[in-house]
């Protein structure tokens, strides 16, 4: 039987330490969060054997339009509990897009793809408001062209403190 004050150490650690609770982990036993927050290694992160197989579970026939349209991409960001991979299509900024989430907390995946005005959302979950912020800031983003993050909107002010 555990103490108190050792469920209580055992709690703080698994607060602490992510590694330790049940988060998601790579093939390689880190967790996806530790290994791939930041890296620039986005290929390696989409063929993780749990991405990667949810990837064509989710997508099926759509999974090659998908990468198609994450060909254009950055780093994997740690963004509201997800690691997210958003892109474009080569030459198609605006026009065919994709992002990636994955759930830093179950592993649960979803996906998106933007093509010809139309935004198609592939996941698991049953509604648009059970959907991540992941998935539902990218939908703002590419709904906006993206206009808010190259200017300022009018009720933005930036405040110089010296």
């Amino acid at each position: 039987m555990i103490s108190l004050r050792h469920s209580r150490l055992l709690l703080c650690a698994l607060l602490i330490n992510p590694v330790l609770a049940d988060t998601p982990v790579a093939a390689d036993g880190h967790s996806l969060q530790q290994k791939y927050a930041g890296s620039a290694d986005t290929d390696a992160f989409l063929n993780e054997p749990a991405i990667r197989t949810s990837l064509e579970q989710l997508l099926g026939g759509q999974l090659q339009h998908f990468r198609e349209n994450l060909d254009v991409r950055g780093e994997v960001d740690l963004f509201s509990g997800s690691l997210s991979l958003p892109g474009n299509a080569a030459h198609g900024g605006g026009l065919e897009e994709a992002v990636l989430c994955v759930s830093t907390y179950d592993g649960s995946v979803s996906a998106a793809i933007f093509s010809k005005g139309v935004i198609t959302v592939y996941s698991k979950l049953p509604d648009y408001d059970s959907l991540s912020l992941c998935i539902k800031d990218w939908i703002t983003q590419v709904n906006s062209g993206h206009r808010d993050r190259f200017e300022a909107p009018a009720n933005v002010r930036i405040a110089n403190f010296r």
